[in-house]
């Protein structure tokens, strides 16, 4: 039986026989082919469907793809493409390899840009936000401690602090309010209205980082639950976060033993240790986990044993299989956690 191997090229699909002559030919646009070229060998695009039933029709036996053919038409490209009419000369020919090439590099940039880097900035600009917020707190607390000390000992919670001094500003203004009292006995000095309009708005721009780190925070989870759905669900969204961005991505992390997760972040513990300048580490980062942080102290380094290797599953299984089985994992993990505190090992 005579054959025909089908071959994609940057013109088109083409078939030749064993002689090396063309027997069929698709021609594919500019605009298509870039994308085409860069599917899965195993996957068949729409041209490569249609000339293999035509050559079967006409009783050829269909080959996709053979070495020994795919290396001759790479090399004789150019004058297929002349008798196939698809270019004239050799300038329209390079031109148009030219094209195609680059828009295939940038497809495949395009491609090469991971879900999971859009965790990792994410995470980092909120780690970064945090500093800001932090250094922005401190100096406004310590500026306005100057007019109502009071005030500045008296509320611990950072934002609201931050939103009474951005409505109030000068402690006259407390009136009819729960630091009333406060106020009038206040030891502060006063404030010009010049004084107090810019430590106003100092405090309305430290509310709007506030504002901005909720957008992020609320952008991350969202996005963490369409990569990464398991592990966000174990760990809860920051933590999910955290190890992705310090294993650096989702591929990496699901790669790690679940020990190698367990002391991510304690990096400088385990090298003071291995150093014999300190004890080893029993959890790095994990630790903020409220399953850790909620334990005696005793049974944190067997909790975070546990932990780490549903997180290193639920990780598996968000890289590899994208299988959803996170309810799973938590109820193993609850039961786990309650022999644990019920004495078994």
């Amino acid at each position: 039986m005579k054959k025909a191997f089908v071959i994609t090229t940057f013109i088109g699909t083409l078939a030749i026989n064993d002689g090396n002559k063309v027997v069929g030919f698709r021609l594919i646009g500019e605009k298509e082919i870039s994308e085409k070229l860069l599917r899965t060998k195993e996957e068949l695009i729409e041209e490569e469907k249609e000339l293999m039933e035509e050559l079967k029709k006409e009783g050829f036996e269909v080959i996709k793809g053979n070495e020994e053919k795919e290396n001759f038409v790479k090399e004789n490209l150019f004058e297929i493409a002349k008798e196939l009419k698809v270019v004239k000369d050799r300038i329209e020919f390079n031109s148009l390899i030219s094209r195609i090439g680059a828009e295939i590099a940038r497809l495949n940039i395009k491609k090469a840009i991971r879900k999971d880097d859009l965790i990792l900035h994410a995470n980092n600009a909120i780690e970064e936000l945090d500093k800001v917020i932090n250094v922005f707190i401190e100096r406004l607390r310590d500026w306005y401690s100057l007019h109502f000390p009071e005030l500045e000992k008296a509320i611990k919670d950072h934002e609201k602090f931050v939103k009474l001094v951005a409505n109030y500003g000068d402690r006259k203004s407390f009136e009819n309010t729960e630091f009333e009292d406060l106020a009038k006995k206040s030891m502060g000095a006063d404030f010009s209205l010049a004084d107090l309009k810019i430590i106003k708005l100092f405090s309305q721009n430290i509310l709007n980082l506030f504002s901005l780190r909720k957008k992020l925070s609320s952008y991350l989870e969202k996005t963490l639950k369409e990569i990464a759905p398991n592990l966000t669900e174990i760990a809860g969204p920051t933590l999910a976060a955290k190890l992705i961005a310090k294993a650096g991505s989702l591929e990496k992390l699901a790669k790690l033993p679940s020990s190698t997760i367990q002391l991510i972040g304690s990096e400088k513990a385990l090298f003071r240790f291995l150093r014999g300048k300190g004890k080893s580490p029993k959890h790095g980062i994990i630790f903020v986990h409220p399953l850790i942080q909620n334990a005696p102290k005793k049974l944190r380094g067997k909790i975070a044993r546990v932990l780490a290797s549903k997180l290193s599953i639920a990780a598996k299984l968000d890289y590899f299989s994208k299988e959803y089985r996170a309810d799973k994992l938590k109820k193993e993990l609850e039961e786990r956690i309650k022999e644990i505190f019920g004495g078994k090992k």
